[in-house]
């Protein structure tokens, strides 16, 4: 009588070793589910890409010169822009950027 209880004793923690090995196997399947529907989820045609060209508003071309007072820059292709939201700056030959601002003529760079 005293070797049964002791073997229904032995029971418990193997049960409960399974349970957690089983729960977390299933929590991983959930979360590999989920992960991969989050990625699946960003390749769909939502992105908007825009195209810009610029020229030099006189001349019509770009120049080589550093001392260009104006550049126009025209969207070719994208969605409407919120201008409160636009932020430009310009860098040449993968220099240090210089951000530009709107309307304020007392600096480097100004966009209208």
């Amino acid at each position: 009588m005293k070797n049964e209880n002791r073997n229904e004793e032995a029971v418990s923690p193997v049960i409960a070793t399974i349970l957690m090995v089983a729960i977390t196997v299933v929590l991983a399947g959930v979360l590999y589910v989920w992960a991969s529907s989050l990625a699946e989820g960003n390749t769909g045609d939502s992105a908007v890409f825009y195209d810009f060209t610029a020229d030099g508003a006189i001349e019509g071309q770009p120049s080589t010169a550093t001392n260009d007072s104006l550049v126009r820059m025209t969207m070719n292709q994208g969605q409407a822009i919120n201008w409160a939201a636009v932020s430009v700056s310009v860098s040449i030959n993968d220099g240090a950027p210089i951000t530009c601002d709107k309307d304020s003529g007392d600096r480097e760079c100004v966009y209208v």
